[in-house]
C-alpha cells in the first residue's frame, strides 16, 4: 500500500499489481483528504483506531446525555436489555 502512493511511477505500478493480484482494493478513505495526515501514515492501525475510537466515544457520551436530558435513558435501557 505503501509503494502505491510513492512519487516513483515504477513504484506505484509495481504496488498496484502487487495489490491487484491480490484482490486488495486502493479506494481512498475518510483520512486520505484530511491535510494533517499524509497518505503513507494513515494505513498505520494507530491513528484509524484512534480516530474511530475517539469519534464513538464521543458520539455515545453525547447520545447519552441527549436520552438523558429528555429522560429516554430507562426506554432505551430496557429495550437494550429485551435484545439481549
Amino acid at each position: 500500500m505503501i509503494l502505491v502512493t510513492q512519487r516513483d511511477e515504477t513504484e506505484r505500478w509495481e504496488g498496484r499489481h502487487y495489490l491487484d493480484d491480490r484482490l486488495v482494493g486502493t479506494s481512498e478513505g475518510v483520512f486520505y483528504n484530511m491535510k494533517s495526515i499524509s497518505p503513507t501514515t494513515v494505513i498505520v492501525p494507530n491513528i484509524v483506531h484512534s480516530g474511530y475510537h475517539t469519534m464513538l466515544k464521543h458520539s455515545l457520551e453525547w447520545e447519552t446525555s441527549f436520552l438523558e436530558q429528555y429522560s429516554r435513558i430507562d426506554k432505551i435501557n430496557q429495550h437494550l436489555a429485551m435484545m439481549i
